[in-house]
């Protein structure tokens, strides 16, 4: 089977020993069952050293993580003992997937990206050069089925994804103009009259923000921080231009890998507004990263770029929080918040 997917993903090697194996830490691994089959037909000792270590959580075999949190099968250079022993077949799904991502659009089409909250990974999609995508052979043993998510046929949808990441690549484009022209196709209407609202962006952003970390901030607190935001916006976002090629493999990743514009039920200009609001949402954490370690390197934005990921991926507040604004604002007060 055939597999769509960004060049980058068959450049990823694993190792441990640049991240600390942070994928094998405080994980619940689900035991599948062709892994659980292939480790019930190995010899005895082989067999026993494996499954005493596999219990039940909410009704699925996982693997039982140490006191400190790691796998037990972690090994003092940061490598898996099941896989130097009995190859990467032996590994659970997840464990072999990860830190790729594999959906099912349609009967034969597969798109497969990475996760940039694996750092290695993150390292390669955003600074391996502008993203080139290729078609190749399906691996991965775990695979997300959306054939009756997608909100369009699956060639459509290809095609307008594919119109999407051109836009996002347009590198003769600042990042606020390609965004703009990004609304524009998937039907966001963009008026010349209206202007940005700095004020009510950065309150926006605040009770985005908020939600997000689920800060229970005081009026007070929110307050200090849209005042903060006000004053050093200016003098910060521009310092975001030295990292737009970094930007652009962050989004064109993002749009690729969450399957916009069909990420979420709504129809895709309420998808792009979904993208767009996530992006501003990274913008006001960078500038508060700047201002609280007086500084932003290009190690601060990797940083801020792998923990948010993470955040939208695994926080119940993460998209939820961007999804609830994205839908309650007509035209010109999105415009007016969110296209600066």
């Amino acid at each position: 089977m055939k597999v769509f997917r960004p060049t980058y993903v068959k450049n990823f090697r694993c190792d441990g020993k640049l991240c600390d194996a942070r994928c094998c830490h405080d994980w619940n691994v689900v035991v599948d069952d062709a892994t659980r089959e292939k480790y019930s037909e190995l010899p005895a000792e082989a067999r026993e050293e494996f499954f005493r270590h596999v219990t039940t959580l909410d009704g699925e075999n996982v693997l039982q993580m140490t006191p400190s949190g790691a796998c037990p099968f972690l090994d003092e250079n940061f490598l898996c003992r099941l896989q130097i022993k009995h190859g990467e077949n032996f590994l659970a799904a997840v464990c072999q997937s990860y830190p790729r991502v594999t959906f099912k659009i349609a009967d034969e089409i597969f798109l497969q990206a990475m996760t940039l909250t694996c750092p290695v990974a993150a390292t390669e999609i955003l600074f391996g050069g502008k993203i080139s995508f290729e078609t190749g052979e399906l691996t991965a043993r775990m695979v997300f089925d959306f054939t009756k998510k997608i909100s369009m046929p699956a060639e459509k949808f290809l095609s307008e994804q594919r119109a999407g990441i051109e836009i996002l690549q347009r590198r003769e484009l600042p990042i606020n103009e390609r965004l703009r022209l990004l609304c524009e196709h998937f039907g966001e209407k963009i008026s010349a009259s209206v202007e940005f609202d700095a004020e009510s962006n950065a309150a926006a952003l605040v009770e985005i923000f908020d939600e997000m970390y689920d800060a229970n901030l005081t009026v007070e607190k929110k307050s200090r921080l849209i005042e903060t935001f006000l004053s050093v916006r200016e003098e910060i976002l521009p310092l975001l231009k030295s990292f737009e090629p970094i930007a652009e493999n962050y989004l064109v990743n993002e749009f690729f890998m969450r399957l916009y514009p069909c990420a979420f039920p709504g129809g895709e200009r309420f998808n792009v507004r979904v993208f767009v609001t996530a992006w501003r949402a990274i913008e006001f954490a960078v500038i508060l990263t700047a201002v609280s370690k007086s500084r932003l390197t290009v190690e601060d934005f990797l940083e801020l770029l792998c923990f948010i990921s993470d955040k939208f991926d695994h926080s119940r507040g993460g998209m939820s929080a961007i999804k609830n604004f994205a839908e309650l604002h007509d035209a010109e007060i999105f415009q007016a918040l969110m296209m600066n």
